[in-house]
């Protein structure tokens, strides 16, 4: 019985490699399969270098000739980003590109193990055969490919044409299902938390400092000395802002008056000023918290009753940072950046601690939305003192 059982279970592998062989146009590649929606669709997790891919994969344009496709064209900067990202950063690329074989279409899969059932708690490994006449359509990846494309076709980086991309491949869907796919792939994933985002940046200017506006851009730069400020305002014990900013991952606090990224946004205005970019950010850090110092003791009762007043509310923080430049060139004739002097400064607006109430304050005050948050600040930096320059 045992010798039988050989043979036959011999006599079925040598029969299905037979079949597997007589196609020999097939790009084979070692892959793992498994099953999903009780067995119906198959999925194959492998690795293929991009000039295979880019030999059998299409995409679904959305075209007036295609009025059913579902992709959105190719963006050039995008191509140039991947491009740049490949040779200059640090070029991996670790999440899958997604394929789809169309229904009727497949590609021939021969295990390493004969078993009755794919998905039988165990994946199976084996050779995945991709028949040249089988199209691999793109459902999610697109510009990672053709990034990689344009690396070696536009800017001659030969190595780009054997870069190896982890792919998913799902077969056993139709046209409408593979489009089911892009879709919520594109309209339900969440992207990243913007103060999320803002602890990343801080801690690669930490590592890179201003090398990072060749990754990133300016801006992220500006957005991760802001972060750092903003830690500096929230976790120094005597600043009016200890323990007063809400940051992501951390305990709730009732007292808790705006959330990080708002105060790194008010920030960033501020950081452009050409002088306080020559400031190492320590001196800049010092510099803002006498500030700050300087703005409690001048209107104390805001700081008192917070909730009250607008002062450490959205629209104070973006009012008070878009003056907090003027208010430095100021310090600057006579070099003096105390608190002292920047409390004489803001003396000399007049304003009282009422102007700052939230319910019988300024009319500005009173308002939300980004246009009066930048009108308060214009209104704060008129009344401010006029630059006396030194005699010529």
């Amino acid at each position: 019985m045992a010798n039988n059982g050989g043979h036959i279970l011999t006599r079925v592998v040598g029969a299905f490699k037979d079949a597997f062989n007589r196609n020999p146009a097939a790009f084979k590649v070692q892959a793992l399969r498994f099953q999903q929606k009780e067995g119906r669709v198959n999925l194959y997790l492998t690795v293929l270098p991009v000039r295979q891919l880019l030999q059998q994969c299409r995409v679904d344009y959305f075209r007036e000739d295609n009025p059913r496709g579902y992709q959105r064209p190719l963006t050039k900067a995008r191509l140039k980003q991947i491009s740049a990202f490949i040779q200059h950063e640090e070029g991996i690329l670790p999440i899958s590109i997604l394929l789809c074989i169309r229904q009727p279409h497949r590609a021939e899969f021969q295990p390493e193990t004969l078993v009755d059932k794919v998905n039988d708690g165990v994946p199976q490994t084996g050779v995945l055969a991709i028949p040249q006449a089988v199209t691999l359509w793109v459902v999610d990846g697109q510009h990672r490919l053709y990034g990689l494309e344009y690396a070696f076709a536009k800017d001659s980086l030969e190595r780009a044409q054997d870069y190896l991309l982890p792919v998913t491949i799902v077969e056993g869907i139709d046209s409408y299902e593979e489009m089911r796919h892009f879709h919520i792939i594109n309209t339900r994933h969440k992207g990243v938390p913007t103060d999320m985002v803002d602890r990343h940046l801080l801690r690669m200017w930490e590592l890179e400092g201003a090398a990072i506006a060749g990754k990133e851009g300016e801006r992220s730069c500006l957005r991760a000395r802001a972060a750092k400020l903003c830690d500096l305002l929230r976790n120094t014990p005597d600043s009016p802002w200890f323990q007063k900013v809400k940051v992501a991952g951390h305990k709730a606090l009732p007292n808790q008056l705006i959330g990080q990224h708002t105060m790194v946004a008010s920030l960033e205005p501020a950081l452009k000023d050409a002088f306080i970019k020559r400031l190492s950010d320590e001196d800049v850090g010092k510099i803002l918290l006498n500030y700050w110092y300087a703005v409690r003791e001048r209107w104390p009762t805001a700081f008192l009753e917070p909730r009250d007043y607008k002062i450490q509310k959205t629209v104070g923080a973006y009012a008070l940072h878009m003056t907090f430049p003027d208010v430095v060139q100021l310090c600057r004739e006579t070099n003096n950046f105390s608190s002292n002097r920047i409390y004489e400064i803001l003396g000399e607006t007049g304003i009282k601690t009422e102007f700052w109430h939230a319910s019988s304050g300024h009319p500005l005050v009173k308002e939300s939305g980004a246009k009066y948050m930048r009108a308060l600040g214009e209104y704060l930096r008129e009344r401010l003192p006029t630059l006396v320059l030194p005699r010529l």
